[in-house]
């Protein structure tokens, strides 16, 4: 079933599928389905109706208030949104704090748009998930699947984040093209050795 996945990704195979998402659930143990939904949602479709800043003004008064959460500063400025790694979750204050450019990172997360989300790509990443999910982590495949039968899931719906995982892990971030960013700050590349 699976062998169509490495198809759908342009970028990584399987086995670098298997490590995100096993660094997504480490990363972040107290996610539930919805929020690993969630993750994988804003992956394939961006931000939906999740406001980014779109002015510096915005994004200044984001960076400030992501100051105030209780993980500002202890977060990578970049992760992976989704098994594909088409989209990044830029995290707002460690880009400020390495003095990047603020209307830069405006611009690249303006370049969302231009993406097309894929719901058979979405539909397979979710069900590649639940293959790493094994016994002994506080999420359960049957809370996955319960999941995923209490939703319209055959129509991808836009889900928030879980309020107990915005409170865990904040909000301050910006999703943006991964190849650009990239492109744009290769220092921060996978293969330069810092993420």
């Amino acid at each position: 079933m699976f062998e169509h996945l490495q198809e759908i990704s342009e970028h990584f195979s399987v086995e670098q599928m298997t490590t995100i998402a096993e660094e997504f659930l480490d990363r972040h143990p107290q996610a539930k389905a919805q929020d690993i939904y969630r993750w994988l949602w804003e992956g394939e479709f961006g931000a939906g109706s999740r406001s980014q800043a779109s002015n510096l003004d915005e994004l200044t008064s984001a960076i400030r208030k992501a100051r105030m959460h209780k993980t500002a500063g202890t977060q990578p400025m970049w992760e992976y949104l989704g098994l594909t790694q088409r989209l990044l979750h830029i995290n707002i204050i460690p880009y400020s704090d390495a003095g990047c450019p603020l209307k830069r990172i405006l611009n690249l997360a303006e370049r969302i748009r231009d993406f097309r989300p894929d719901q058979l790509r979405f539909k397979m990443q979710w069900g590649f998930l639940k293959t790493q999910v094994v016994p002994g982590m506080r999420i359960t495949v049957d809370e996955l699947n319960s999941f995923e039968n209490e939703i319209p899931f055959h129509m991808t719906p836009e889900l928030p984040f879980t309020d107990e995982f915005t409170q865990e892990y904040g909000t301050g971030y910006l999703i943006v093209p991964q190849d650009l960013f990239f492109e744009t700050f290769p220092e921060y590349s996978p293969h330069s050795g810092e993420s």
